[in-house]
């Protein structure tokens, strides 16, 4: 065992994975404030759900190989937590869990433990449920009718148009960007929380939870294509705030773009790497087929970050702090 000498005191300093888990659970937990006041108990019932099946998931493979019925961290929570968030509301309770099995059992476990996992896992069990269940994990029920969602049961709803789905077609949204802020349209339930989701990224930014790098250089990038290249006539400042607030590019750029165990280990890989994979995001908006594809890109820019950290460390003066 090496031992490093150092001066008093002898504090601990940083954040443990523990509490960045923790307070990366505490910022989802609060962004199913809104949906839940609006639509009764059906989110936290799908939250619940989903998390119960990736706690399970984990726990069994750990029994399964050897070790005790159990999890080693919270880190199933929160893929559980985004996938709720990922996927409609209104869609059936088993859609989630089939997307919590997959990114434990199979874009984690086989890995190893938490940091391991090449891929984002929750981006991981989003893209299998939207390739198997396009027409399940991409419909989306129309806030502005008066739907009574059950805790449990399937619902019954009218399929609504997001805003993602107009920009795909190269139409302008008949709704104002600023009206988007609070999620009175088809969507992802992160739509309605997006002043919420910019209160967490402060919190995770200023707890040392998460590194603001990836985020800036994810946001940057998406708002400056969608100007120089607008998918809809209008303005260029327009272009950019509808492309912002559709779909959950906002979340994926707060809680799944600077995971930690993904993301390049250096400041500056970490811009470069955000900004990658707003470019690939833009990408695939711009010639995908689907309007949400925000997993595809995640998962894309995982598999480049090694690339980023080896350049950036064969540059001299660009090695950056590490973190």
């Amino acid at each position: 065992m090496n031992l490093r000498n150092a001066a008093p005191p002898f504090t601990r300093n940083g954040p443990t994975a523990f509490s960045m888990l923790g307070t990366m659970i505490f910022a989802l937990c609060s962004l199913l404030i809104v949906p839940t006041v609006r639509y009764g108990i059906r989110p936290l019932t799908m939250a619940g759900v989903t998390v119960l099946t990736c706690c399970l998931c984990e726990a069994a493979a750990n029994l399964a190989a050897g070790g005790a019925f159990g999890i080693r961290d919270p880190s199933p929570a929160v893929t559980g937590l985004i996938l709720a968030f990922l996927l409609p509301i209104n869609a059936p309770l088993w859609l989630p869990c089939a997307a919590g099995a997959f990114a434990i059992l199979i874009a984690k476990i086989p890995f190893g433990s938490f940091g391991r996992a090449p891929f984002n896992p929750a981006a991981a069990g989003a893209a299998f449920v939207s390739l198997c269940w396009p027409h399940l994990a991409l419909s989306w029920f129309d806030p502005a009718k008066p739907y009574v969602l059950p805790p449990f049961a399937d619902c019954t709803f009218q399929v609504g148009t997001s805003p993602a789905a107009v920009l795909k077609n190269g139409l302008v949204p008949d709704v104002l960007p600023l009206d988007m802020l609070w999620g009175e349209t088809p969507g992802p339930a992160t739509t309605g929380g997006i002043l919420i989701i910019c209160a967490c990224a402060l919190l995770l930014f200023l707890s040392r939870s998460a590194h603001w790098e990836a985020t800036v250089g994810f946001v940057a990038t998406s708002a400056l294509l969608a100007a120089l290249f607008p998918r809809i006539v209008c303005s260029p400042l327009s272009s950019a705030k509808y492309e912002i607030l559709s779909g959950s590019l906002l979340f994926c750029a707060v809680f799944m773009i600077p995971e930690p165990g993904v993301q390049p280990r250096t400041a500056v890989g970490r811009g470069i790497y955000g900004a990658l994979a707003g470019a690939i995001l833009m990408g695939f908006r711009f010639f995908g087929v689907y309007e949400e594809s925000v997993c595809f890109a995640v998962i894309a820019a995982n598999a480049i970050a090694p690339l980023i950290d080896t350049a950036v460390g064969r540059l001299r003066g660009w090695e950056g702090r590490t973190a």
